[in-house]
């Protein structure tokens, strides 16, 4: 038995065949609609995903700080079936464990490209009903911010590194608080040339 998933966020003409997951245990429950799939997805996301953006502090960069975009889904080793399941849906990211000792395994899709063409148009089709809706807003914003170029110029970084501490509780597991962050982008001495 096969299951079609039609129209895959990305555009992907013809659809993807989940033949693979034939030998999975799980394979009979899926769901055997493409929709119903997309709405499990959905619905698994909203308890095990995440949306998040770090920045990260790199000397070499124009204002010595990037901006990291990534769309997350956690499940324990034993299900990293259901992983593997996103990652031939999106047709993007990859799958490791969350630490090299970690019964805990992470679906990771941080290309922007393919957050861009894929995860976006998905989650804004088929929408988020937990809060994770409200962060899935302020990720796709910054992604179209990016994908604009703000996060080359001054001012539109700080609006992203804004956006972005606001996210998630407002970043209570950052390492770098926002004033920290704003601080040294109002320096100018963080503004370098990077050879081109």
């Amino acid at each position: 038995m096969k299951i079609l998933i039609e129209e895959l966020p990305a555009g992907n003409q013809g659809g993807v065949m989940l033949y693979e997951f034939k030998s999975n245990p799980a394979f009979e429950r899926l769901p055997k609609k493409g929709r119903e799939l997309r709405y499990y997805l959905v619905g698994f996301v909203d308890g095990e995903g995440s949306f998040s953006v770090s920045i990260k502090k790199l000397p070499t960069a124009k204002f010595g700080w990037i901006v990291d975009p990534c769309f997350q889904v956690y499940q324990h080793k034993k299900n990293v079936h259901i992983l593997e399941l996103f990652k031939k849906f999106f047709q993007a990211g990859y799958i490791k464990p969350k630490s090299p000792t970690s019964n805990t395994y992470v679906f990771t899709i941080s290309q922007r490209r393919a957050l861009q063409e894929k995860v976006i148009p998905f989650f804004k089709k088929y929408k988020l009903l937990t809060s994770k809706w409200e962060e899935f807003c302020k990720f796709a914003q910054i992604i179209e911010k990016m994908e604009k170029g703000e996060h080359r110029n001054l001012e539109g970084l700080k609006e992203i590194v804004e956006i972005a501490c606001s996210m998630n509780e407002l970043g209570k597991q950052r390492k770098y608080s926002l004033t920290k962050i704003l601080s040294s982008l109002g320096s100018s001495e963080t503004i370098r040339q990077v050879p081109k």
